[in-house]
């Protein structure tokens, strides 16, 4: 990008999440140089030679935008497929090197969750565990609508980048898909994914698997390789700019079981005001609210499955006036109550939702 496209950035642009620009190239190793999205960059300012720079970062909305632009006026639907099969280790340095070198495929999960944001600031993986069935999930948090073709790039890519940790992996139990099944029909997903139970219009993107599947040892595992790429991840995250959902998210952590939650301390403790710190939630697509919802939402998940507390005591270190207040909310995140939850995962029962 030229210092002069850069000094053009709007202050709202400054704060959008980002992604890495190794993310495009798999886009077009598979489609080649599309003129007219090398224009749409162009107008944002971002020219050629700052796709070239390995380092280099554009905005997740942007490419979000340019991607939906292309399939829409090619009609290459199956473009998202193609790149994430496409994607070369190389791409996705270091995570990829070092999450092949972990015990097993549950840490190279776990390891590329700790670290996806040196690739996409907007992203999101996590493990959703039932007794027996576990469900990779993936989401985005800054509210950029995703096509289909990046849904379907990011499962292409982690199917991917899974058979490549384990060899022939088994194929998942079912594969979730945020957009409508397409008009074309599903033979390049069948080919893909390798399994007919392909659901669409779902909550989040993301496979069932079985539990066991993640405990597998890698081929590939090598501790001091593993040791070293991680360190270099580290380094790489936190040479990024935090952006300021990961601060707020931070502090809200800490403060929920004492029970002084509030926006004002919150703004506080970043040295802003409560009218700045809600305007640079929404240029992110988020408000105060929601991201305390979705930190309690976590953290009650997490302790339910630990066994370790007693519903009350969840409810307490949520911050929750009182157990009838944790358990309107629980039910009206997953549908149960905190107790039913609980005892699905004691009894085997079925995957515990996810929406």
């Amino acid at each position: 990008m030229t210092p002069s496209a850069h000094n053009g950035l709007s202050r709202e642009r400054a704060h959008e999440r980002q992604l890495s620009v190794r993310l495009v190239w798999p886009f077009v190793r598979v489609a080649g140089i599309d003129p007219a999205s090398v224009e749409a960059y162009a107008r944002a300012g971002y020219d050629p030679a700052a796709f070239a720079n390995p380092d280099g970062r554009v905005p997740h909305r942007l490419v979000m935008e340019t991607l939906t632009e292309y399939v829409a006026r090619t009609g290459d639907t199956a473009v998202g497929l193609r790149a994430g099969e496409a994607v070369d280790p190389a791409d996705i340095e270091p995570l990829e090197r070092a999450a092949r070198s972990s015990p097993t495929l549950r840490d190279a999960v776990l390891f590329v969750a700790r670290y996806v944001r040196v690739m996409n600031e907007a992203a999101e993986i996590s493990l959703v565990e039932g007794p027996e069935e576990v469900f990779w999930r993936f989401r985005v948090t800054d509210g950029v609508p995703q096509p289909a073709a990046a849904n379907d790039f990011i499962l292409a890519y982690a199917s991917t980048f899974a058979r490549r940790c384990v060899g022939d992996a088994e194929a998942p139990i079912e594969v979730h898909f945020m957009h409508a099944e397409p008009a074309g029909g599903v033979d390049d997903y069948l080919r893909v994914f390798r399994t007919p139970r392909l659901k669409f219009d779902m909550p989040h993107n993301g496979f069932v698997l079985r539990r066991s599947l993640l405990d597998r040892a890698l081929p590939g595992a090598q501790p001091r390789i593993y040791e070293a790429f991680e360190k270099r991840a580290r380094d790489l995250l936190a040479g990024q700019t935090t952006g300021l959902r990961q601060d707020v998210v931070s502090i809200v952590f800490a403060q929920l079981p004492h029970g002084r939650l509030s926006m004002e301390a919150v703004a506080r403790s970043l040295g802003t005001s409560v009218a700045t710190l809600r305007r640079r939630l929404r240029s992110e697509g988020t408000t105060f609210a929601k991201l305390v919802d979705e930190t309690r939402r976590t953290l009650a998940e997490t302790h339910l499955r630990s066994l370790r507390m007693s519903v009350s005591e969840i409810a307490f270190l949520l911050g929750f006036a009182h157990v009838p207040a944790f358990h309107a909310a629980f039910r009206r995140w997953t549908g149960s109550t905190p107790s039913a939850y609980r005892a699905a995962l004691r009894g085997g029962e079925a995957l515990p939702k996810v929406s």
